[in-house]
């Protein structure tokens, strides 16, 4: 990630609220008669207490379907077997298949919060066949992994008004079958050694304080040079851009909750001073903090 993305915990809440919903459909934009790969539709949804069954030998399309579930849990059924999709797993489907997917009957405390991504092109067959070959329709994904943050802040994005340009959703499609592949194929990639872990829990605990990416290497023993090369290659942000992110998150539910002004918001993160937090804010949501206080703190609610 860069310092400009966000963490999956940002980027949806404890429960998903009605303004953060919705699904987003894409006409073709291009020139190709039949484009190799191409982004149909994809959204977040919920269910509940509600008649929710898909047979995928039935559907009136074709194409691909991903399904992440993001809290709650929904039921997957293919040739021979039937699994519980609990938060963190996610199936992919060849539309149309042998399968189903639905919301558990009978369980009205159930809520199924999930992300789904519906794509089609030629391009997309070797992926499939390969992540079907070697893990199955049915598979893990860490929550802050790429091919799951790649469409959570594209959708934020579209809500705030943003529109894909020529071709993107074709570009947007093969990005996420690359990570999606490199994930499963190297889980341990993504898994932080300790120095990364130690290091991303002093932040938590001390972003408060004015301290250095220097500092904090020499802390745990190693030059801010290899810390930095070391936390990128297993995270995919530098340690600065992870800091900023949490620094902003807090940032965020001081000028929504509080009066402090921008200069004490700043100062309270651990920013150097306001104009720093300002640019950094800015960066990262695209608002001034006064701006974003404005428009979503309790003053700017309806």
């Amino acid at each position: 990630m860069t310092s400009d993305q966000l963490t999956s915990d940002q980027l949806i809440s404890d429960q998903l609220t009605s303004d953060q919903l919705g699904s987003f459909g894409f006409l073709p934009s291009g020139t190709f008669a039949d484009e190799p790969l191409s982004l149909l539709d994809f959204g977040l949804e919920v269910r509940q207490n509600e008649s929710y069954d898909y047979n995928n030998a039935d559907r009136d399309y074709s194409g691909y379907l991903f399904q992440y579930t993001l809290k709650g849990q929904g039921v997957f059924e293919g040739e021979g077997f039937s699994e519980r999709l609990t938060p963190g797993r996610a199936f992919l489907v060849s539309v149309p298949e042998n399968s189903r997917y639905f919301l558990p009957p009978h369980d009205a405390d159930n809520r199924w919060e999930y992300l789904y991504v519906h794509f089609q092109g030629e391009a997309a067959r070797p992926f499939f066949s390969r992540i079907r070959s070697a893990f199955g329709p049915c598979f893990s994904l860490p929550a802050d992994s790429l091919p799951v943050l790649l469409w959570l802040e594209l959708h934020r994005d579209l809500r705030e008004g943003r529109r894909l340009q020529s071709y993107e959703g074709g570009e947007l499609v093969y990005r996420f079958l690359s990570s999606l592949t490199r994930t499963l194929e190297s889980p341990s990639l993504f898994e932080p050694s300790a120095p990364v872990t130690e290091g991303i829990r002093y932040m938590k605990e001390h972003f408060d304080r004015r301290f250095s990416i220097e500092e904090l290497a020499a802390r745990l023993g190693l030059s801010a040079a290899y810390f930095t090369r070391l936390f990128t290659r297993q995270t995919g942000q530098t340690p600065l851009a992870c800091l900023n992110g949490i620094r902003l998150s807090h940032a965020v539910f001081l000028l929504l909750n509080t009066t402090l002004s921008i200069d004490e918001v700043a100062l309270s993160c651990g920013f150097s001073c306001g104009n720093y937090f300002c640019k950094v804010f800015r960066r990262a949501s695209g608002f001034s903090p006064a701006q974003y206080r404005r428009k979503y703190g309790r003053q700017g609610r309806p």
